[in-house]
């Protein structure tokens, strides 16, 4: 009896070893597929793990309005429809897509991202060769390099963002990581390139300043040959050309006036880069608002998984060939919840202030940002660089002297967010 009992507790015991090991072996699995929470949690002290994935999820919260304000004006352009009217269609219909089929959108969001690249480097040069054509002048101010550098910061940031959810497609070998980072390298100096051509593009094309036929007769010849700032005279003018400064106090993209520019019976002949520059900006901010919505998913995923049993997280990951009832879990279902909330405030927003794109990523969307990239960025470096991971093995380790060269990310977006809280500040003390 007693070596039954004997036997039936080794038994046991090995089954629970067996059980536990398993269950490890999923929890490092499910570290070694890394979201923005995960990375908070694993790196930062416990006070600000709250706090940067708050950041995140502001951050990205303010990408996704303007992204859904300007998405809506470029399908109001391409379609000849009401501006207003197309921020639900726009906002819920990429919402739905995001929430409930965001498995299956991955491998199409990479060949739409391409077909985008593809788009955006045609449109580019179509649009730089009617720019020679045009040859519209250009005047220089460079009190205005800050609204650049707050973009630029936008632009580049943004990779953190979506950089876990890329990561969690790649297999843990050196080849797979090297090809990774070479892979973000050429894509960033990719978009540098493209990015500086196409606004020299939009220079050439539409004028800085509108034109402006004055509610005096008299005055018409007059002003019409002087570019003017809308802002100041804009109760002696009854009409204005197209132009990036109207555009602005509008709260249009750029694509806007570039069309008008394009349609006009003076340029007729360049009427089919217009439809071809709307139809790659309704793509390019299609696949940007998947993009971006698909790393907040996956971030919200992140922290709805945090609270979640363990065991639980195993089974429902493991029948991934079941029945509907196995693949629609409580799990699931809250994370689905809580998209579906926070895509709900994109939405409000996006309703209730439909010309402030512009103002949402220099302000808000750049702060939150720019404070993400430049602080808690900055302890996850220091923390990785410390005694307490030097043992861990990894697949690709960059060399040491790289390390210093990291510091550069911190110091970039670091003295961003100070230009930031000062760019507020002067804009609503004027």
């Amino acid at each position: 009896m007693l070596d039954d009992n004997h036997d039936y507790d080794i038994t046991t015991t090995a089954t629970t070893k067996y059980y536990s090991e398993q269950l490890a072996k999923v929890d490092t699995i499910k570290r070694c597929l890394p979201n923005l929470h995960s990375l908070g949690e694993l790196l930062l002290p416990c006070f600000l793990r709250q706090l940067f994935t708050l950041t995140v999820l502001l951050s990205l919260l303010c990408l996704l309005v303007s992204y859904a304000l300007a998405g809506s004006q470029a399908f109001s352009s391409l379609l000849h429809v009401d501006y207003l009217k197309m921020i639900p269609f726009f906002c819920w219909t990429w919402t739905i897509v995001i929430v409930f089929l965001h498995t299956f959108i991955q491998p199409i969001i990479s060949v739409l991202t391409f077909l985008k690249g593809t788009l955006f480097t045609g449109t580019v040069v179509v649009t730089l060769l009617v720019g020679l054509k045009i040859n519209n002048p250009v005047k220089n101010d460079y009190t205005a390099m800050g609204d650049s550098f707050l973009m630029s910061t936008i632009a580049l940031g943004g990779l953190m963002n979506v950089m876990p959810l890329m990561f969690s497609k790649l297999k843990q070998t050196r080849e797979e990581i090297i090809g990774f980072n070479v892979a973000l390298f050429l894509g960033l100096t990719t978009c540098v390139i493209l990015n500086i051509l196409w606004c020299w593009s939009i220079l050439a094309v539409v004028p800085q300043h509108s034109t402006c036929l004055s509610t005096n007769i008299n005055e018409t010849i007059q002003m019409a040959f002087n570019p003017l700032n809308e802002s100041q005279i804009r109760d002696r003018c009854m009409l204005y050309s197209p132009s990036l400064k109207k555009a602005a106090l509008g709260g249009q993209i750029s694509t806007v006036p570039l069309s008008e520019v394009l349609e006009n019976d003076e340029f007729k002949f360049f009427q089919y880069v217009s439809f071809i520059v709307q139809l790659f900006i309704v793509i390019s901010i299609s696949v940007s608002f998947m993009t971006m919505g698909s790393a907040l998913h996956h971030t919200i995923k992140g922290v709805v998984d945090s609270f979640w049993n363990p065991t639980l997280e195993a089974e429902t990951n493991l029948a991934k060939y079941g029945n509907p009832f196995q693949y629609i879990t409580a799990r699931r279902i809250t994370q689905w919840f809580c998209s579906l909330v926070i895509f709900s405030v994109v939405f409000a927003i996006a309703m209730s202030n439909p010309k402030s794109f512009k103002t949402i990523l220099e302000q808000a969307g750049s702060l939150f940002q720019n404070i993400e990239m430049g602080l808690f960025l900055a302890i996850m470096i220091y923390k990785v660089s410390t005694a307490e991971y030097c043992h861990y093995i990894l697949p690709f380790q960059l060399p040491r002297w790289f390390t210093f060269l990291q510091w550069i990310i911190p110091a970039y977006f670091g003295s961003a967010v100070f230009y930031d809280i000062y760019h507020i500040i002067q804009h609503y003390t004027k």
